[in-house]
């Protein structure tokens, strides 16, 4: 009998074929977890960020941190309509002020896909400024402090001269950059410039920084008929992604002409214009025909294990929402993206490649855009209560480390938005979606009120705590073993939700309770037959897993000959209690097959599964099917 050994490292979102490849090929797909350290685990999942959503409830176009004069940093979010900043003494976010020539109404994003661009861009003076615009914005804005003014109004901004063109309405991207501010795609005279980049004279006291018309500025397009579709810095350089290549904005040494763009070799493109997202000295972005990678030196396909996944995964029609962004706690690439064949008009899935580890898989998570952070609550541990993060009500739901919690200044984040203006931190041993509940209705479909929360038709979840109407509790948290029969979702708004329980006859809610979203962690095995070069069939007699002691119930599905319905289905792997950390747990499989494929599966609102390693038992069996 042969043994081989499992530890998952590289993994994919699409089928690699028949041919079992190695132990370190194994999963050929993985559905909300991941690979970390060749450790397979489900998501650990995110929590509210703040105690409430952005004031005008609206899409979350933006998430940045501003750079400081004193080097510290204050936490940026834009919305459909306006500006926030992070309040760390209230834990909320505050809408800054729109004054002098901003709109008073809001900016009045009219599409989903016209992201923003923002940067820190100091004053003359050195004092602080953040510079925003967008493809949707009728203007260049700027905060200074204390409220959102007009970039490109005199009055406003008495340093700011037009470029020779006309106007400056907009741009799609803007970065600081060579000592200059630099506008990718400007909207100049009511004409785009969809090659170009527009850059200011080099910053100075006497405010060349904001001029575009005089020694020193000037605008410059690359040498193509392509459109721009991402800007990003890479080192010392300017990564422009075109629709079907790469580019480099180069400084010189000609104060009078401070770049050049040089073009990189390369085979595809990037077609969804805010998919970049920069780290490991390169810009990664999403194609039609694939994710791409830029090093300045030359552009890459990087989707080996996901052929053909921009293609056939991301719903062509809305290919421009997809939004890039970066997960440093785990060197993650991620992008929101709308999935194919799903309903719903925003995002809802997330592709996660861990660079490292070569390791891809796939969140269900309603996200649309990422952003960084290291501010954040400071709290003594007198002040840590439920009315500051709803989540710490749940002490017997979470898993979260006691000498962490509350001391996330200083603590690098990421950070995520959705379509009704809540921001999330990503990485927290919380559930994904959860809610405090203040009343049912006894009622053929039960109605819950709710505190502010994101629940979507079609979730499944689960009930607990509730007082009085103690039928609908169908999680028990002190016992995150027990097997689960949740709820599924069928009408909900930012303070109702209704589940498909009928609570008529049973008793008047009093009190208490929450609700949360179960997640349903899946991770598919690669077709298995090591013995398919030589003609033979696989048997297999047994499958080892080494899982944590408190990964709850895990489930294990057998396909022979990529069936569609498994030949065994539920097989519970549950290493029960033990004072060890992970234990062996053994499936019987006995099974002979051309090839056969393992599906491990988990669904709970609350347990994270851990598994180590797997260990297949097997030997050649017959001749392979003619």
């Amino acid at each position: 009998m042969d043994i081989f050994e499992i530890t998952g490292y590289r993994t994919g979102v699409a089928k690699d074929g028949v041919n079992y490849l190695e132990p370190a090929d194994s999963f050929q797909s993985i559905r909300n977890g991941y690979i970390y350290r060749q450790v397979l685990q489900s998501r650990q999942g995110f929590t509210q960020f703040s105690s409430g959503r952005l004031a005008d409830g609206t899409r979350v176009m933006g998430i940045f941190e501003h750079t400081l004069p004193d080097s510290s940093k204050q936490l940026l979010v834009i919305s459909k309509e306006f500006l926030y900043k992070f309040n760390e003494g209230t834990n909320t976010f505050d809408q800054v002020p729109m004054a002098g020539a901003a709109p008073g109404g809001g900016f009045a994003i009219a599409t989903d896909e016209d992201y923003v661009s923002g940067t820190t861009y100091p004053f003359g003076d050195g004092s602080q400024r953040f510079v925003f615009t967008g493809k949707g914005m009728s203007d260049i804005y700027m905060y200074d402090g204390t409220n959102v003014l007009s970039f490109t109004n005199l009055v406003d901004n008495p340093d700011y001269q037009a470029p020779s063109g006309g106007a400056l309405t907009n741009a799609w991207y803007v970065i600081y950059f060579g000592e200059r501010l630099n506008l990718f795609q400007p909207l100049i005279g009511g004409l785009d410039n969809p090659q170009a980049v527009l850059y200011s004279a080099i910053r100075s006291v006497s405010g060349n920084g904001d001029k575009f018309n005089t020694v020193g500025a000037g605008l410059l397009p690359a040498d193509t008929q392509e459109y721009l579709n991402g800007a990003s810095i890479l080192g010392n350089y300017i990564i422009g992604n075109f629709s079907r290549s790469n580019w480099v904005l180069e400084k010189t040494r000609d104060p009078f002409n401070p770049y050049i763009w040089r073009k990189v070799p390369g085979v595809i493109g990037t077609d969804a214009p805010f998919s970049f997202a920069s780290w490991n000295n390169e810009i990664r972005s999403v194609g039609k025909t694939g994710i791409i990678a830029t090093d300045s030196r030359e552009s890459l396909r990087v989707d080996n294990k996901i052929p053909y996944f921009s293609t056939d995964d991301i719903l062509p029609s809305e290919f421009n929402l997809t939004y890039g962004g970066f997960d440093r706690l785990n060197g993650q690439f991620l992008w929101s993206y709308k999935e194919a064949g799903t309903e719903g008009s925003t995002q809802d899935t997330v592709l996660v490649n861990n660079y490292e580890e070569g390791s891809w898989s796939v969140y269900d998570a309603r996200f649309t855009v990422f952003g960084q952070t290291d501010g954040g609550l400071a709290l003594t541990w007198e002040d840590i209560d439920e009315t500051k993060n709803p989540s710490w009500a749940q002490w017997d739901t979470t898993e979260e480390i006691w000498n962490s919690i509350g001391v996330t200044q200083g603590t690098q984040k990421t950070l995520a938005g959705d379509d009704s203006g809540f921001i999330y931190q990503l990485n927290q041993d919380y559930d994904d979606y959860f809610s405090n509940i203040t009343a049912i209705t006894n009622a053929g479909s039960a109605v819950l009120t709710t505190s502010d929360q994101a629940f979507a038709i079609g979730d499944r979840v689960v009930i607990a705590n509730v007082e009085g109407m103690t039928e609908i509790n169908n999680f028990d948290p002190s016992n995150l073993e027990a097997d689960l029969e949740p709820y599924t979702i069928t009408a909900a708004s930012l303070n109702s939700i209704t589940v498909n329980a009928n609570s008529t006859d049973w008793s008047a809610y009093t009190t208490g309770g929450s609700i949360s979203k179960l997640i349903l962690f899946e991770a598919t095995m690669n077709p298995f037959n090591p013995y398919r070069d030589k003609g033979r069939k696989v048997f297999v007699s047994h499958l080892e897993f080494l899982l944590n002691t408190n990964s709850g119930f895990v489930y294990l599905d057998m396909y022979a000959d990529e069936e569609e319905s498994p030949f065994k289905s539920g097989v519970l792997l549950q290493p029960g209690s033990s004072t060890k950390e992970r234990k062996w747990i053994t499936a019987i499989v006995n099974q002979e097959s051309d090839f056969l494929t393992f599906k491990i599966r988990q669904e709970s609102p609350a347990t994270q599964a851990v598994i180590t390693s797997i260990r297949i038992h097997c030997r050649a069996g017959g001749m392979t099917s003619g």
